[in-house]
Order: C-alpha cells, then sequence, then structure tokens
C-alpha cells in the first residue's frame, strides 16, 4: 500500500476518534437543609439522565474556641434509586486559622463520625465519593490540609474517593494556595465576581471573568483531575448611596412604576416602598443577578476546551423546584452536551 494511504488512514482514524463522544456524568446539588424533594425535582434529575446527586449534610463553624456541626441536613425521603449519592460537608475557614493539629484531628474524627450517622440508611455502594467545601487561605492552608489527611484515615471514608471544592482563584494561583491532598477537585465556575462592589456586573458568572482565571491552559496543567459546577440560581444585590447594602430576592424590577432600567443588570427605585418586607428609597439600585442559558452555553464551551483525560462530572448548582421552573429542559441538555 502506498505510503500515502497510511497517512490517510492516520488521519480518518483521528477524526473519527475525535467525532465520537467523551464521557461525562451529569449531577446536581442540593443544598437545602431539608431533603423532601418534590416530583418536578425527581423528575428532573431522571429527565436530564443525572447520575449522581450531591448533598450537603451539614456545615462546620467555629462557635467560641471550638468547631462544631451546624445547619444539619433533616433527611425526611429516601433519596432516587438511579442516582449515586455524595455527601458534602461545608467547613467555614476560620475553623482553621488556629492552625492546630490536636484540632485537625478532632475535626475529623467528629465529622466522620457524623457523616457516618447522617448517611446510616444509604446502601454503602451507592456513595462513591465525599466531598469537603472549604474556601482556604494560604494562612489556614496547612491545617486545613492536615484534615484533609486525617479524614483519609476514619472508616466512613475508607475505599471512597475524596474531592474537595476549588475556586477559581485557587487555579488561577495553585503556586500559593497549594493543591489539597485529595483524589480529584470540584472547580466551582459561580460566584467569580466582587458581589459587593457596585456597578452593573454579573458577579455569579461571567465568561470574561472565567476566562481570566482559566485561561493560558491552568485548567489542563492543574494537578488534580477537575469536576465542574455551573449555577442555577439568581439574587438581586441592594446597594444604597453607592454601598452594598444586602441581597434579596424576586425583586419585582420590571415593574415601570417602581423601577428605571439603568443598565443591563440595574434597575434604579424611583420612589419609596416596601417589598416582601425589604424598604426601599428613591436612588437605591438593585443588581439582578442570574444565569442566564446563553451565559452558561459560553462558560461551558470554554472549560469544554480545557478537559482534561477523565471523564468530569458536569453539577449544576442546584436543585430548586423554583429555579428549576425558569429553565427549559432542552437548555439544561444543551449544556451538559458542551462537555462531550
Amino acid at each position: 500500500m502506498p505510503k500515502h494511504r497510511y497517512i490517510w488512514m492516520a488521519l480518518l482514524l483521528t477524526t473519527l476518534a475525535c467525532q465520537q463522544p467523551r464521557e461525562t456524568h451529569r449531577a446536581f446539588y442540593h443544598w437545602k437543609q431539608r431533603y423532601a424533594p418534590s416530583s418536578g425535582e425527581t423528575a428532573m434529575l431522571q429527565k436530564l439522565a443525572a447520575s449522581r446527586l450531591y448533598v450537603k449534610c451539614f456545615d462546620v463553624d467555629q462557635r467560641g474556641d471550638k468547631a462544631i456541626p451546624v445547619a444539619i441536613s433533616d433527611f425526611r425521603a429516601a433519596f432516587p434509586d438511579s442516582v449515586f449519592i455524595v455527601p458534602v460537608v461545608f467547613i467555614m475557614n476560620e475553623v482553621w486559622r488556629r492552625n492546630d493539629t490536636t484540632l485537625t484531628h478532632g475535626v475529623a474524627r467528629r465529622t466522620a463520625a457524623l457523616l457516618a450517622h447522617l448517611c446510616r440508611n444509604i446502601p454503602p455502594e451507592r456513595i462513591p465519593e465525599i466531598q469537603l467545601d472549604c474556601d482556604w487561605t494560604r494562612s489556614t492552608r496547612d491545617a486545613y490540609f492536615a484534615f484533609l489527611r486525617a479524614i483519609r484515615n476514619e472508616p466512613f471514608f475508607q475505599h471512597r474517593l475524596l474531592s474537595a471544592t476549588i475556586r477559581l482563584h485557587q487555579v488561577k494561583y495553585s503556586g500559593g494556595s497549594g493543591v489539597p491532598p485529595v483524589d480529584k477537585g470540584l472547580l466551582m465556575c459561580y460566584n467569580m465576581g466582587d458581589l459587593r462592589k457596585p456597578g452593573d456586573h454579573n458577579s455569579i458568572i461571567d465568561p470574561e471573568t472565567l476566562q481570566s482565571y482559566t485561561g493560558n491552559n491552568r485548567i489542563i496543567q492543574y494537578p488534580l483531575p477537575l469536576d465542574f459546577a455551573l449555577p442555577l440560581f439568581e439574587w438581586d444585590v441592594l446597594f444604597r448611596k453607592g454601598q452594598y447594602a444586602g441581597l434579596t430576592r424576586n425583586m419585582p424590577v420590571a415593574d415601570e412604576r417602581i423601577f428605571r432600567k439603568s443598565g443591563d443588570f440595574s434597575y434604579t427605585v424611583m420612589k419609596d416602598t416596601a417589598i416582601s418586607n425589604v424598604r426601599l428609597h428613591p436612588g437605591d439600585v438593585i443588581r439582578r443577578e442570574d444565569s442566564r442559558p446563553d451565559v452558561l452555553r459560553k462558560a461551558a464551551k470554554q472549560l469544554s476546551q480545557q478537559r482534561q483525560a477523565h471523564a468530569p462530572v458536569i453539577i449544576f448548582y442546584h436543585l430548586e423546584p423554583g429555579i428549576l421552573n425558569k429553565y427549559d429542559l432542552h437548555e439544561l441538555e444543551t449544556i451538559y452536551s458542551l462537555f462531550g
């Protein structure tokens, strides 16, 4: 066979291989304190063929000189048989400020024990992974990483993957932030701007900001396999006299009797009014921040171009009927499909 025929055959096989769909795993976060899903939530998992549900079980907070569990979840219903369950624990960064190795081992034992208790009715084979969520800093890194190493030795964590959430700044500045001693990371692709900074921007998700953190192949080069979490939520940010004044929700910004559109995301209050126990004054500004499908698609395309050589989990945050009703099933399916 002529040499050029071999070359063409190799190119054809390479092209066909690139056209094959790449495996991914679909998932949702459940971040409410009570698990009592509606039929709509369960149906959404099934319609989108989600294979995993990441369930927040409790927070760990610093109270006085003790690290204690708070916001412990109340599981009122059995989890769907169609999904694996990934228990998640959110740990306040303040817990590690004492940088006490004895403390880290104690927190590890108590965290594992409470997780085991909360998950006692879930068949062990349906819990392939446990996730720990903490926005550590350079000053708390050593204590937190010691905690991660300690908790691996607890019985409930044996023979399971251990994952940790990774913020965008921890990818961009991985040299200073360090890389947690876990099996894989979950890159949180939301809350990427300064919520408290006035101005006409969306702090939940912005493709340009995402690119500034992940450009130059930072995801590909990150030394842990990374899964991706994308937002499905919205909120209204209130500013008064140019200063951040808190978060609100479901402000009727389309009501021209009260609000005047003053930017891509901003609405200026025109008269004194009270909405949902929130008092508004003329000149106040509401910044409506959301997770629009077109923005999610753009972010998904950016992330998919840096997919590492593993089958990532793509997680939507979070499973909330009021939010899910605002998305067409096809829109979410399209975003999932962009990863392969």
